[in-house]
């Protein structure tokens, strides 16, 4: 069988996924490290297209097409939550090895049109692969990148992000025995993340502080809530075509039956992926010292609102939380969820038999993406955003966006991007 399989190096991927190891939050000197790192490891990539850089070191990549097709656009930011000191990467790093799925999905499509391009390979339509740096601080260059696109009439055949991924963990209930279920990402959650401040006491005396640790405990009282969004309900209606009897009924009366979903599910990681608005504390800072306690402090949290709800609501509800009048609420990153994308057509059916070639007896179903991707500024480009990395991941990988890359893994993944480049 080995003749049927891709070309793929693994010491070259391997060495490029060990080297974007150092890169976390964006920052100008990283993310040029990072861009060096690909330059590097695919120097005909590079060679054979033209770059164009955007805000925050991001870089569109262009590969002209026959045009007898519409175009491709690939998508992925880079930076991710953590990094490894350089001093802290070991020399040679083994497979398998866990690592950010925005990063497997960027180095598994580079590999495959590494290869292509070393065969002759000339895309039906335009290429374009959109690599951002600040996609987890802001996305500006995601941001730049989709209007530059939209200012050129790109209207694109898809537009493929990481996000979605294959699984055996979730939903075995309900799925044939040893099926893998595909989750496609056709929307988004929207996204608020800010920051409250104080700057004095107020007028019960309470230092900045004492109002800041108040407020963070007022704030994630009640952290979560569950909701079903349309999303979600088409992915539970796409299962339920395999589930059995039971379970069928479950899934195509979602709407209905949520509140008994939301009770059984209550516990499982699919309930904070696809159906969980949740608000986290991730920063808190009152410099001072013990002979000058602090004068100003500052707490930072982030928000995620299951489509269906609005952002302005959200902040409008946090501040009625927070109580002391004086505190001042600054949303620093603010999206609205994205409207879902078909699941229908040409496109559709080239990611799914993509997606089939690769896993055996798959189900594949549209789900809301349940990480932030760069996928959510496209949308002004067409209706077919989607959100899918071929990897395989467990149920704690989903949750924290990572997966275990192998021999095996990366084989399936530039495979199935050979296809979706040949679209």
């Amino acid at each position: 069988m080995s003749e049927f399989l891709a070309p793929l190096n693994y010491d070259r991927a391997r060495d490029a996924l060990r080297k974007l190891s150092t890169y976390g939050a964006y920052s100008p000197e990283g993310a040029a490290e990072a861009l060096a790192h690909l330059r590097e490891c695919y120097p005909l990539v590079f060679a054979k297209t033209e770059q164009k850089m955007f805000a925050a070191g991001s870089v569109l990549i262009e590969l002209r097409g026959a045009n007898v097709t519409d175009p491709l656009v690939f998508t992925s930011h880079l930076d991710v939550e953590g990094g490894l000191p350089p001093q802290e990467i070991p020399a040679q790093r083994e497979l398998p090895m866990s690592v950010p799925l925005s990063r497997a999905h960027v180095v598994s499509l580079l590999e495959a049109l590494e290869e292509l391009l070393r065969d002759g390979y000339r895309p039906g339509g335009d290429l374009f692969l959109a690599l951002s740096m600040d996609g987890l601080s802001g996305g500006a260059g995601a941001k730049e990148m989709a209007a530059h696109l939209k200012s050129r009439g790109v209207t694109p055949c898809f537009v493929l992000d990481h996000g979605g991924y294959a699984t055996m963990d979730a939903f075995r209930t309900f799925l044939p025995e040893g099926a893998p279920l595909a989750l496609i990402g056709i929307a988004e959650k929207g996204l608020l993340v800010g920051k409250v401040t104080a700057e004095q006491k107020n007028q019960g005396g309470m230092r900045p502080a004492e109002r800041i640790l108040q407020a963070g405990a007022r704030l994630v009282r009640h952290p979560r809530k569950a909701a079903l969004c349309p999303a979600s309900s088409q992915m539970l209606k796409a299962m339920s075509r395999k589930a059995p009897a039971f379970q069928r009924f479950l899934m195509e009366h979602s709407r209905l039956t949520f509140p008994l979903i939301r009770l059984y599910w209550r516990n499982r990681s699919v309930m904070q992926q696809f159906f969980i608005s949740e608000l986290t504390v991730f920063h808190l800072e009152a410099p001072g010292q013990s002979a000058s306690p602090a004068d100003k402090a500052e707490l930072g949290f982030r928000q995620t609102v299951i489509p269906g709800q609005r952002t302005s609501r959200i902040r409008h509800k946090l501040r009625r939380k927070l109580r002391d009048k004086s505190l001042q609420l600054h949303a620093e990153v603010e999206y609205e969820h994205s409207r879902r994308s078909e699941t229908k057509g040409e496109a559709w059916d080239a990611l799914e038999t993509a997606i089939e070639i690769q896993f055996e007896k798959v189900v594949i179903a549209p789900c809301l993406c349940p990480r932030t991707t760069d996928g959510r500024f496209y949308t002004a480009l067409g209706e077919k955003i989607y959100r899918f990395s071929p990897f395989m991941v467990t149920g704690e990988e989903a949750l924290r966006g990572m997966c275990t890359v192998s021999d095996g893994a990366l084989q399936t993944a530039v495979q199935f991007f050979r296809s979706m480049l040949s679209v």
